[in-house]
């Protein structure tokens, strides 16, 4: 049986998830390279959710007014507008590496099945075949109790077995291995993909399947990802988004359609 194509796009529902697991007591930093499916999980969640979380944008203000999403400028006055205050570039390295950030996002051109993030390079590091932008602040990964993984792409070059370089370390060798390397953060929580959403197991801490997108079989993820997945024995669908979710997204956060349009999933 082929799955049904939905009237909402493989980004808006990779903003919903995220949306509905952010939390009304947390503090969210916001931004990075790529901000478009990190910024909208947050206006949605403090719109619909989590009204009384905290909100630290990379352009230094805190709790602006959220206005509409760009294709770009994160850090421009856009976000500013009635902000509850503006700290420094070094502010923003002190409270996450203090560990006052809740969360952040990451997408990454590899990641592995311990969720480990490489932003680097991919081939030998002497003679690379593909250069990554790096990562400016480590610390979100480290400190936190939890990040969140959104690579925009779901294929065997994205989802690897081992990645050639950690920039940014998830479970490292699974089990215990991020505790005995003396890491203090919860580690990655979830990963939601193009194709659908996983999870860590408890003690092996590889990647499990927690749901399937309404448009994708489970083969389909088999087949496109380079490590062999713990498969629940019945995954349930991703429950898609509501009318009300839509609404927000279409009405207020993304009007111009960034997510609709956006390239990607495989």
């Amino acid at each position: 049986m082929t799955p049904k194509q939905p009237d909402y796009s493989w980004a808006e529902q990779m903003v919903v998830v995220f949306a509905r697991d952010l939390k009304d007591d947390d503090v969210a930093m916001m931004g990075g390279a790529r901000h478009d499916i990190p910024f909208a999980a947050v206006m949605l969640a403090k719109n619909l959710y989590c009204p009384n979380m905290n909100v630290i944008t990379t352009g230094c203000y805190i709790n602006p007014t959220l206005t509409a999403m760009h294709y770009s400028g994160h850090t421009s006055v856009l976000y500013s507008k009635e902000a509850d205050g503006m700290i420094s570039g070094y502010d923003i390295f002190e409270v996450s590496e203090r560990g006052y950030i809740s969360f952040f996002f990451y997408h990454g051109i590899q990641l592995d099945k311990y969720g480990n993030v490489n932003l680097h390079f991919i081939g030998d590091w002497k003679k690379p075949t593909v250069r990554g932008p790096g990562a400016v602040n480590i610390s979100m990964s480290v400190t936190p109790p939890r990040h969140y993984l959104f690579p925009i792409r779901h294929n065997k070059r994205a989802f690897v077995d081992k990645v050639d370089f950690i920039t940014l370390p998830g479970y490292l060798d699974g089990g215990d291995s991020r505790k005995k390397a003396g890491l203090k953060g919860g580690g990655p929580c979830l990963c939601v993909s193009p194709l659908g959403v996983f999870d860590f197991e408890e003690k092996s801490k590889r990647m499990r399947l927690k749901s399937v997108h309404e448009w994708v079989t489970v083969k389909e993820i088999v087949d496109n990802t380079g490590f062999e997945l713990i498969i629940p024995e019945n995954a349930p669908a991703t429950k898609p988004p509501t009318p009300e979710e839509l609404r927000m997204l279409r009405e207020k956060i993304d009007p111009t359609g960034i997510l609709r349009g956006m390239a990607g999933r495989l």
